[in-house]
């Protein structure tokens, strides 16, 4: 290991020990504003599927809304053309049936495809040392015939795709002459020539540069504008800031009087970035951007494996997982965000049609403090009969994660703010506003607070099963002197059933400090659903139930099996 690599590495160890932050922010979404409708940008992936494009199953692809998907057979054996000796023998065919098989794969969504053409070449990072690239000394005679080759297969599919033309060409292991090159640049225009001689028609993508640098895109496009090969989008991979590095590009385009050219990010996150939380940030930044397509990068599963870049972990979600499948939920109207230069931030929506409104949190400095969601001019057609209910989800970031947990649930009726106590700074929220048409049960920091049927049970109440007549599906049971539960009903009134075995031995039950009723095994037999005490109608509010053994009685014995169902709500 060289010094510099020491130093970075200390670096990296000093930075893995700073505590993260715990400012509170505000979050401010005004839904009274309207920017147009998501285009769903981010929700793509490199090398994301099988290599055949069957895995993964519609059932983990499908909740995504995938728009967009990249590759080109890249580490299949066979090393493309240049294996074939520069020519599409077997390892060329193995290559492009896997992309167009990708590619047919992500039709089905209308989700479009870059054809990574380097990969199809072999230059994958596996290619020899001994590899003549094109237009070496100035003869592009091979990359012409590789060209048409390529054009030819994608025609013959009945497939559209993006020409990406090819990757990274700032890096040496893709390409030794270096971006923008006298090399790069007669590659570069021999290809764009002639992809568009074959497919008037064809997107086309470049640089593919392997970061953000504004400079070396400048000389890009001074090139390609004399040359008269500007791409149809200009890319570039792990943008820093999406919407500040967009408004630059954008700069850089209009500075040249270059119109009509859309922008790709079609490489992001680094590997340290992939948790849920930041990704959901960033997701929430290319939204707001103008970046037309972006593809989440691949890391440790490189390039058949069918995982979504590892958001997939044996088959099954992770919290990355999630945060597609929650970002696929902003729908409808694209809606304003002040975060005031936090480093969390969000995206949201509403949508009029589903009667829905939602909103997915991020943060890019692993922040815990507290996050005030502040929600502002909320629409008439958002609200029910009880008003709006407010359900908040945090994405915990966990490899596999089964499903979000609901940390909130609360009621409003206009104007409000919601707190959301942002417990780890890897994870990520996502909130749902729907109307409320009833009494609902409010949940806030994952404790139930309120509801239609709520019991809050105490340290001396078990569960059991097999008591018949259970208005909830589950026997919830007293088993030792003194148990107390407390409930809350927001319907108008309800009575409670108790249900026991008649050989339990005697109990008392005390309705808010009431006289004790007595149930013993000699008292009238219990009904053919087994209740043997109905309480009296009690009004909207919390109550108390309190059980105790008669006297004489054994509390191992007594006191056991009695269910409270809740039911008779009016």
């Amino acid at each position: 290991m060289t010094t510099s690599l020491l130093a970075t590495a200390a670096l990296l160890a000093a930075a893995a020990i700073v505590p993260a932050p715990q400012a509170d922010h505000t979050i401010t979404v005004d839904l009274g504003t309207a920017l147009g409708a998501p285009t769903g940008v981010g929700s793509g992936f490199l090398y994301g599927l099988s290599q055949d494009g069957s895995a993964p199953a519609d059932s983990l692809l499908g909740p995504l809304n995938v728009k967009s998907g990249r590759g080109g057979g890249a580490r299949i054996d066979g090393h493309g053309w240049i294996g074939d000796g520069m020519t599409a023998g077997s390892g060329y065919r193995v290559r492009i049936t896997s992309a167009l098989d990708q590619a047919r794969r992500l039709s089905t969504y209308h989700a479009g495809y870059d054809l990574l053409v380097s990969d199809l070449f072999g230059a994958d990072t596996t290619q020899p040392s001994s590899t003549v690239y094109p237009c070496t000394n100035g003869d592009c005679a091979n990359w012409i015939r590789f060209i048409d080759q390529v054009v030819g297969d994608v025609r013959a599919s009945g497939l559209t795709v993006n020409y990406d033309v090819w990757n990274e060409p700032d890096g040496t292991a893709f390409w030794p002459a270096g971006l923008n090159s006298p090399q790069y640049f007669q590659m570069w225009d021999t290809a764009v020539r002639e992809i568009r001689r074959l497919a008037p028609d064809a997107s086309i993508m470049g640089p593919s540069q392997s970061g953000w640098n504004p400079q070396q895109l400048g000389t890009f496009l001074d090139h390609a504008q004399s040359a008269g090969t500007v791409p149809t989008y200009l890319n570039w991979h792990f943008s820093p800031h999406p919407v500040q590095d967009a408004q630059t590009a954008r700069s850089l385009l209009s500075a040249r009087g270059i119109s009509g050219v859309q922008l790709a990010d079609n490489e992001y996150l680094f590997s340290g970035d992939q948790h849920a939380g930041y990704q959901a940030w960033y997701l929430a930044e290319l939204a707001k951007s103008g970046i037309s397509l972006a593809d989440h990068a691949i890391w440790t599963d490189c390039c058949v494996t069918g995982s979504l870049d590892s958001t997939l972990v044996d088959g099954q979600p992770t919290g990355q997982w999630w945060v597609y499948e929650a970002y696929a939920k902003i729908t409808g109207q694209l809606v304003s965000v002040d975060n005031g230069g936090a480093s969390t931030d969000a995206v949201a929506a509403k949508d009029q049609s589903l009667r829905r409104a939602t909103v997915l949190l991020g943060d890019s400095a692993n922040n815990t403090g507290t996050i005030t969601l502040s929600l502002k001019n909320l629409p008439s057609w958002l609200a029910g009969s009880s008003g709006v209910q407010v359900a908040v989800q945090r994405i915990p970031d966990q490899n596999p994660l089964s499903q979000p947990v609901t940390v909130s649930t609360t009621l409003v009726t206009g104007d409000s703010t919601v707190p959301i106590g942002w417990s780890a700074g890897a994870d990520a929220y996502f909130v749902t506003l729907s109307p409320a048409t009833g009494p609902i049960t409010q949940i806030v920091d994952g404790t139930v607070t309120s509801g239609p049927n709520y019991f809050q049970y105490g340290a001396n109440w078990g569960q059991t099963n097999g008591v018949p007549d259970m208005y909830d599906g589950t026997a919830n049971w007293s088993y030792t002197p003194g148990s107390v539960a407390q409930f809350h009903f927001t319907g108008s009134q309800v009575a409670l059933h108790a249900v026991r075995d008649f050989d339990q031995g005697q109990m008392l039950l005390s309705l808010d400090g009431g006289p004790a009723v007595t149930l013993d095994n000699y008292a009238p037999s219990r009904n053919a659903s087994g209740v043997v005490w109905t309480s009296p109608k009690v009004a909207t509010g919390s109550h108390t139930l309190t059980i105790t053994v008669g006297s004489g009685q054994n509390p191992a014995s007594a006191g056991r099996n009695i269910a409270i169902d809740r039911a008779d709500v009016s």
